[in-house]
């Protein structure tokens, strides 16, 4: 199928200040013609209230069809996607921002990592685990634990079976990593410019790689083994009791070297373990897990990772109500990482001709309102074992506000990863939302025609550039879908965003 084209226009449909005006300079209000000067003070106010007349007529017809055809308004266009623009640019500023060239010796990618990591730098790095969001989010974590301890971060290959096949990537296929890095100057590599892909073992030296608990209790990882890395978790105690899992926690235990190996030795004793080498010394730090960071202070507050997977905090108290959301504790990795990831420009391009064939436009609405509606294998999460997706009643509950902060006309454009279920796709269709439908659109073979193997990971993403158009949101509680929507309408936007709980 060939690829979606533009939505045909013509010079009647171009509003004014809109860029396709701009560039053509044809649309320019002019005056009457035939009209002459009057020489006497008679005339002038003669002609005077003519004109008065004919333009009060032309403008009151001007806005009966404006009110008409746009719900009372007119419409504005989103001429922005993506993250605020970068403050920082390093790398515009310094030239090319350093990379694999650079932040590896000569030898990389390597048969052993060892001969590919420089003597003088330090390394952070981890496996992922979970589908692409989950992966994507431990990456953000990943990049901001190195930024904070000062070492470069080699991002782990991505791989996911069982939602998308058996196609590895880099993380950079789908998001712009390249912007991120020559705006803020991040230091990073990625594993297969560490180590080549060895899936079968066959090229590549077996190395072993001992890695600290992370964040939570998941031991698990996907690509390791791929690159012939022999992976062992340690689950060593850090300093910090409650706090031993908060960023100010994990810093103090990267530079303290010499508190780190007394308590890794006194693990390995215990346990009866041989320490790998990397563990040794202070060169590659490996944690298990890092998804979803949070400060001492969110901790201390009864706030934790698990807890609805809320991306705006909203505890109860004065002092947090005025903070902004960068500063309440939950998720630093997206404040100061996540929010300068944009999508890369071929997922930009399916998505913003999905939301203009859905919408019949040729532009994004400035006040649209997405929603997500996450059902897959939500429907059978819960203890009855039935009924465990909300109705999409709840979903109209939590839009209602965001209506009131909204102007009359503003369009819903919704996406849900339900395919099947034709009452309740009817359901949203007699609401007259615009449901985003893929098998209409053809979108699956323009993804495997640009994408290959890879498409179904990239299917992962589109949705949630579509989602991020929203000037405010409504998505699932428990979604890493709505939570990373939650937080770019919120950054990227300035948005309101609801999620909706599912039953118990």
């Amino acid at each position: 199928m060939a690829p979606y084209t533009s939505l045909a226009s013509s010079s009647h449909d171009v509003e004014l200040g809109h860029p396709e005006a701009k560039a053509r300079g044809d649309l320019r209000i002019s005056p009457p013609q035939g009209l002459r000067r009057a020489s006497s003070l008679k005339r002038r106010q003669q002609e005077r209230t003519r004109r008065f007349a004919v333009g009060g007529g032309v403008a009151a017809a001007l806005v009966l069809l404006l009110w008409t055809f746009t719900g009372g308004r007119r419409e504005e266009r989103r001429e922005v996607f993506g993250p605020p623009p970068s403050l920082v640019r390093v790398g515009a500023r310094a030239g090319t921002a350093p990379n694999a060239t650079t932040l590896l010796t000569s030898a990389a990618p390597a048969r052993s990592y060892h001969d590919a990591l420089r003597p003088d730098l330090r390394y952070l790095t981890l496996d992922t685990w979970s589908g692409w969001s989950g992966q994507f989010l431990t990456v953000l974590s990943q990049l901001y634990l190195a930024h904070l301890t000062q070492r470069v971060a080699i991002i782990p290959s991505f791989r996911d079976a069982d939602h998308y096949g058996d196609a590895m990537i880099t993380a950079d296929l789908l998001m712009d990593f390249g912007k991120y890095r020559r705006e803020h100057g991040a230091l990073f590599v990625f594993w297969d410019e560490v180590k080549p892909l060895d899936r079968a073992h066959a090229t590549t030296e077996r190395d072993a790689i001992g890695c600290y608990m992370g964040v939570n209790s998941f031991e698990g990882g996907r690509s390791f083994d791929e690159h012939n890395l022999d992976q062992t978790i340690w689950r060593v105690p850090r300093p910090g009791g409650h706090l031993q899992n908060s960023v100010e926690a994990l810093t103090l235990f990267d530079y303290d070297d010499e508190d780190r190996l007394k308590r890794l030795r006194k693990f390995a004793d215990k346990e009866g373990r041989e320490i790998p080498p990397n563990m040794l010394d202070s060169q590659l730090l490996c944690y298990s897990s890092l998804w979803d960071l949070a400060h001492a202070g969110a901790l201390t507050t009864g706030w934790a990772w698990y807890e609805g997977f809320r991306g705006q905090q909203r505890e109860a108290g004065e002092l947090k109500d005025m903070l902004a959301l960068s500063a309440r504790g939950t998720h630093p990795e997206w404040w100061a990482v996540g929010q300068y990831v944009d999508f890369a420009p071929g997922i930009w391009d399916i998505a913003l001709n999905a939301t203009h064939h859905t919408l019949g436009l040729d532009y994004v609405p400035k006040n649209l309102i997405t929603i997500h509606l996450r059902r897959g294998d939500f429907k059978s999460w819960c203890s009855a074992g039935e009924n465990c997706t909300p109705t999409v009643d709840r979903y109209i509950e939590k839009l209602e506000p965001l209506l009131d902060l909204s102007p009359p006309g503003t369009k819903i454009l919704v996406t849900t990863d339900e395919q099947d279920d034709g009452d309740f796709l009817g359901a949203i269709d007699a609401l007259g939302w615009y449901r985003v439908d893929h098998r209409a659109l053809g979108t699956k073979a323009i993804l495997d025609a640009r994408y290959g193997e890879a498409a179904p990971w990239a299917d992962a993403v589109v949705d949630q550039a579509i989602l991020s158009l929203g000037a405010h949101f409504v998505g699932t509680s428990g979604s890493q879908v709505s939570l990373l929507t939650e937080l770019r309408v919120a950054a990227w936007n300035g948005g309101e965003t609801r999620l909706v709980e599912r039953p118990s």
